[in-house]
């Protein structure tokens, strides 16, 4: 015992004195904060940015949109003076309307306008089939979004005119409800909206994630460079295979928890400080830890074996390759797993072990009321494969490590399991 706890303090003293440790525990951090405090800062900026004034050309085949849709510009540019529209009406067509919107683009192209607008005399008519064709010099979404929004509301207000209905009544009646977000455990109300909710559970999995792929692929990468340097011989005149193979895993996951802790503890006081601890509670940490620790001892385990059978890198890329493709399930159907996080397929992806603690964190913080009996058995068939993986890996180990030239086939690493 005394040998595999000198093999985890030097493998988790030599890791987190690597430049790379300490700038992922720096950064990621740092960027969690960034996202929390930039956000908003950002978005001002943005409001706040200068730029030349953009000219529209519109086409007005209904002949009474242009004043509307003139206001909604008025009212763009009033709201945000830095960033204005300028409006040209064209009143005098051509009778092809194609050669009007070629007339139009070689404008755009000549950097004359910033883009045109060609409204169809149907669009007026709610169940007819017009429509408003739009081409901008640029792909920026949030202004294609806004012209959109101020084209809609013109012509609503002119369908609401038509129709003899006060657009300005209704606009009030429509007025949108406050919510009063209220926890239903403590009845405590709290401030977190609705897209933070949607994706606390993906923030969760991501960092457990990149947790226990990013440490372990360290595991895999040092036992490769030990066995290619041959510095694994000089580790074995002094240590078991399994006592080497222990100590490394042990390590690691010392390095994993550190690297948790200090994550989970900046994003617990971010969320405090933006009222919403009820986001991260010490439930969904404990949570976390709770399955970290056999996931990565499941997936260190695995890694250690490939290392202990390959010589090079690409080699034990090719044969991590399926494991590889397995774990991106999570990040895949995350979305629908935080929806229904009690639907039969998410369950069913929770007892699949490389990726159960994924789908759990999923399901937990989409629920917090998961059944208790889901969870603990989730947790025995996740211990059961981590047994099963580390005595495989054990034996693997103890054979590959000493091993050199071509990997071995799916049916030479069967051979190992049996007769070692």
């Amino acid at each position: 015992m005394d040998k595999i706890t000198a093999v985890a303090c030097r493998e988790f003293i030599a890791t987190v004195r690597t430049r790379a440790f300490v700038l992922t525990v720096v950064v990621m951090p740092m960027l969690m904060v960034c996202g929390l405090y930039g956000f908003e800062y950002v978005e001002e900026l943005t409001k706040e940015q200068e730029l030349p004034s953009r000219k529209l050309a519109l086409v007005d085949y209904t002949d009474v949109l242009a004043d509307v849709f003139a206001a909604q510009i008025a009212a763009h540019n009033d709201e945000l003076p830095g960033q204005p529209f300028e409006l040209e009406v064209l009143d005098e067509l051509e009778p092809d309307r194609e050669e009007v919107k070629e007339g139009l683009t070689k404008r755009v192209q000549d950097g004359e306008l910033y883009g045109w607008l060609v409204v169809s005399a149907d669009t007026l008519n709610p169940d007819g089939e017009g429509q408003v064709e739009l081409a901008r010099s640029d792909t920026q979404l949030s202004v294609g979004r806004r012209l959109e929004r101020m084209v809609n509301n013109a012509v609503v207000a002119v369908r609401f005119e038509r129709a003899g209905i006060d657009a300005a009544l209704i606009a009030r009646q429509r007025t949108p409800v406050r919510f009063a977000m209220v926890d239903a455990r403590s009845g405590e109300s709290f401030g977190s909206d609705t897209l933070a909710q949607i994706m606390t559970p993906f923030v969760f999995m991501l960092l457990m994630f990149m947790g226990t792929f990013g440490i372990a692929q360290g595991l895999l990468t040092t036992v490769i460079e030990e066995k290619s340097s041959r510095v694994v011989e000089v580790l074995l005149s002094a240590v078991s295979p399994l006592q080497l193979m222990a100590g490394k895993i042990i390590g690691m996951v010392c390095v994993g928890v550190l690297l948790l802790s200090v994550w989970g503890g900046v994003s617990y006081f971010g969320a405090r400080s933006y009222n919403m601890e009820e986001l991260v509670t010490p439930y969904r940490l404990t949570i976390a830890g709770l399955y970290f620790v056999p996931g990565f001892l499941l997936m260190a385990s695995i890694l250690a074996g490939v290392g202990s059978a390959c010589n090079e890198l690409k080699e034990a890329q090719s044969m991590v390759f399926p494991l590889s493709i397995l774990t991106i399930i999570p990040m895949i159907f995350w979305f629908f797993i935080a929806e229904y996080p009690a639907s039969p397929f998410s369950i069913i992806l929770s007892y699949i072990p490389p990726i159960t603690p994924f789908i759990m964190i999923l399901r937990i913080c989409s629920d917090p009321a998961t059944p208790m009996w889901q969870i603990v058995s989730t947790q025995v068939v996740l211990w059961a494969s981590v047994l099963v993986a580390m005595w495989a890996a054990a034996k693997v180990f103890r054979v590959g490590v000493l091993m050199y030239g071509k990997p071995p086939s799916p049916r030479e690493l069967l051979r190992w399991l049996r007769y070692s």
